[in-house]
């Protein structure tokens, strides 16, 4: 909706605090330039553009009392700029053109009077000076006319727009203008009842930032929002919740985050916001905390936390589709589970498909990479040294790391020689795995040797310095002419050491789907109801050739799974229960790893099942006894799955230690009795 106001009405509305000005504008920047064109453009009576007004709800700030007015604000939006220039003073005094000539007035001084209020005093007024106002009195009233400019101002509400739609239309109103996120928006509705929250974050962004964790408004603000409502979604029940309820969430939240910060910097080799990929990751386990009184509940809910927080970074959880994600995890957090963390990581593997690291992950990663940032925070855990001092590069006692720079084991000088030197070539000189943290820079001496001269030292002077950073010891490939093997053999250091930090953070008593022990364990018990062994997806080893009727048999034993109360099925592994690997099926396929077995997996899926099974799927691999092993954990499904043989849609169940087609009247009455409704 529009309406027309003038100027004068506009101003008495601030004056009367009907329109606010929002906390994410600027406050007041035009120069001269600008005021003088404004009022010239005023005064001749040309457009000088729209005004854009937010109506958002107005909480009660007290429980039980009642909102001023209709319950609603009124916040401008885009010009702020024009309106204040109406009530600041501007000197454009210059001495030697104005001083003692009649013809200048002050126009602030004009308009603040009036005209009538001038003419009230002109009789008193010099003769010289009444001559000139009154020749000019015209102009005079013209100029007094501005108080009656009218602007259109136009109006969108928080009835009729969400929170995304006022970001966008601000966006494209005020594309000169420094661009609005909804975070900002949800911050300039805070302090539209809630005046100090502004100052309140700074403060403690400050404080907090002293720790190495100087978080952005836009995560205090969705922390708020999920501490206080339960969702970090910034709109909804957040912009009708009253200011007390959301000082108080602001005081748990404080709490909960200072608290995670200790664990992170004592606990989790964690010292600040640089090792982390994205801040987001913090926000569930902050949300956690603030409603559990800022405290773990016991240890070992503590270590899972701390594993997931680096799966999440690690695995890339928030890359994509953040907001729906994080509100995914946030709704997990805020709830009564006490122990949410196994559904948190569930979620990554069902996204991801694995949360084990293998070396090829490694390729090509840079040191500012999410696997980059973690390497550090492994080799901290390993209490990696400076090669050539000795200090212990973090400090655990006081969370703090002592100095930190990324030296090229192999120098690019030394690569060059050895017949690296193409634009190709730079890549694998910047990989992580051609990187190692010092707390210092090392001697010139050094930085231009090969490491076939200065490891063996380092070796000799800080024994076991090497190997906590994941060094391969085979003095060979510390030969420039090596640097290739160099580098794969340290990717797979790399991922082991990564991979052994992160499941040293799942408690003992823990089970773990991407676990050896936990496959091994199913393994022994044998099939039954809820496990399936399969030696292959599509490679006959009876016949030695592709059969793709297997593929079909693994489709029908998901389906029983699915339709079922879930199930686990293994591939490469025999009806004995032993593991017979998955070498016939990589060969078989045009990506000879496990990569290309699991877009093989997903595809047969697809088209037996349709993709909307796939979310009730977590596919994972285990060496076991050096055969590769495909763990297929399957959740049972919302709705019923059927499997389409011969253009019939038949319905599989498990049943015991087999899979069985139901006939059409038993799977009516099953899906009635499962799901409410029909076959």
């Amino acid at each position: 909706m529009h309406e027309v106001k003038s100027i004068q009405e506009l101003l008495s509305q601030i004056g009367r605090d009907e329109i606010l000005l929002p906390e994410f504008q600027r406050g007041y920047v035009w120069n001269k330039d600008q005021v003088r064109g404004l009022v010239r453009s005023l005064y001749r009576k040309h457009p000088t553009g729209h005004l854009l007004v937010w109506r958002t709800c107005k909480p009660s700030r007290v429980r039980g009392g009642t909102a001023a007015g209709d319950g609603h604000s009124l916040m401008l939006l885009d010009g702020q700029q024009r309106l204040t220039t109406q009530t600041e003073e501007f000197h454009f005094w210059q001495k030697s053109l104005m001083a003692k000539n009649p013809a200048w007035i002050g126009v602030h001084e004009f308009l603040s009077e009036t005209l009538n209020g001038l003419l009230e005093r002109l009789p008193g007024l010099d003769a010289e000076r009444r001559e000139v106002l009154q020749a000019n009195l015209a102009r005079l009233s013209r100029l007094d006319q501005i108080r009656n400019y009218a602007y259109t101002v136009d109006q969108v509400t928080g009835d009729d727009f969400g929170v995304d739609e006022v970001v966008e239309i601000f966006n494209r109103v005020n594309r000169a203008g420094t661009p609005l996120t909804k975070a900002d928006l949800a911050l300039a509705h805070v302090c539209s009842i809630w005046p100090e929250a502004r100052a309140e974050m700074r403060g403690f962004q400050e404080k907090m930032a002293e720790q190495g964790f100087g978080v952005s408004f836009d995560f205090l603000v969705r922390c708020l929002a999920a501490v206080a409502t339960g969702s970090v979604l910034l709109e909804g029940s957040f912009v009708k919740t009253p200011a007390a309820d959301l000082q108080r969430a602001w005081t748990e939240m404080q709490a909960a985050f200072e608290h995670l910060v200790g664990v992170l910097r004592h606990d989790a080799f964690i010292d600040g916001l640089d090792d982390l990929p994205t801040h987001n990751v913090l926000v569930p386990a902050t949300v956690y905390l603030a409603r559990r009184e800022g405290q773990f509940p016991t240890d070992a809910i503590k270590r899972r936390f701390v594993r997931w927080l680096y799966l999440a970074g690690l695995w890339a959880r928030y890359s994509v589709a953040a907001e729906t994600k994080l509100q995914q995890d946030v709704a997990l957090t805020a709830g009564r589970d006490v122990d949410p963390t196994h559904e948190l990581e569930e979620a990554i593997l069902r996204e991801r498909g694995r949360v084990v690291l293998e070396a090829a992950d490694l390729a090509g990663a840079r040191v500012d990479s999410a696997v980059g940032r973690f390497s550090h925070v492994v080799a901290r855990a390993a209490e990696a040294r400076d090669w050539f001092t000795g200090v212990r590069l973090y400090d655990r006692s006081v969370g703090r790391r002592s100095g930190y720079v990324r030296h090229a084991i192999f120098s690019s000088k030394a690569l060059r020689k050895a017949g690296f030197d193409s634009v190709a070539d730079r890549k694998l000189i910047n990989e992580l795995a051609n990187r190692a943290a010092l707390a210092q820079e090392p001697d010139q001496a050094v930085v231009g040797a090969p490491p076939s001269e200065y490891l063996p030292k380092v070796e000799d002077s800080q024994p076991g310095a090497l190997r906590a950073q994941s060094i391969p010891m085979d003095r060979e490939l510390w030969d420039p002419e090596r640097y290739e093997d160099f580098l794969a053999a340290r990717r797979r250091l790399l991922a082991q050491a990564m991979n052994a930090f992160i499941a040293g953070w799942a408690p003992q008593d823990a089970a773990s789907l991407v676990d050896e022990s936990l496959v091994r364990r199913l393994m022994a018990t044998g099939e039954n109801d809820r496990i399936e062994f399969k030696s292959s997806l599509r490679w006959d080893l009876k016949e030695q050739r592709v059969n793709k009727q297997l593929e079909k048999v693994i489709v029908k034993t998901l389906a029983g799974f699915l339709n079922a109360e879930g199930g686990t099925l293994l591939i490469g592994v025999d009806d004995a229960g032993a593991a017979v690997g998955l070498a016939g099926d990589y060969e078989a396929l045009r990506k000879h790893d496990r990569d290309g077995f699991e877009q093989q997996l997903q595809q047969v899926v697809a088209r037996g099942l349709g993709e909307s099974v796939s979310p009730y799927l977590t596919v994972t691999f285990n060496e076991i006894d050096g055969q590769d092993v495909c763990h297929v954990s399957v959740d049972p499904s919302d709705h019923p799955v059927y499997v389409d043989e011969q253009q019939q849609a038949i319905f599989f169940l498990r049943a015991g230690n087999g899979t069985r087609p139901l006939p059409v009247d038993e799977a009516v009455k099953y899906v009635q009795h499962r799901w409410g409704g029909t076959a």
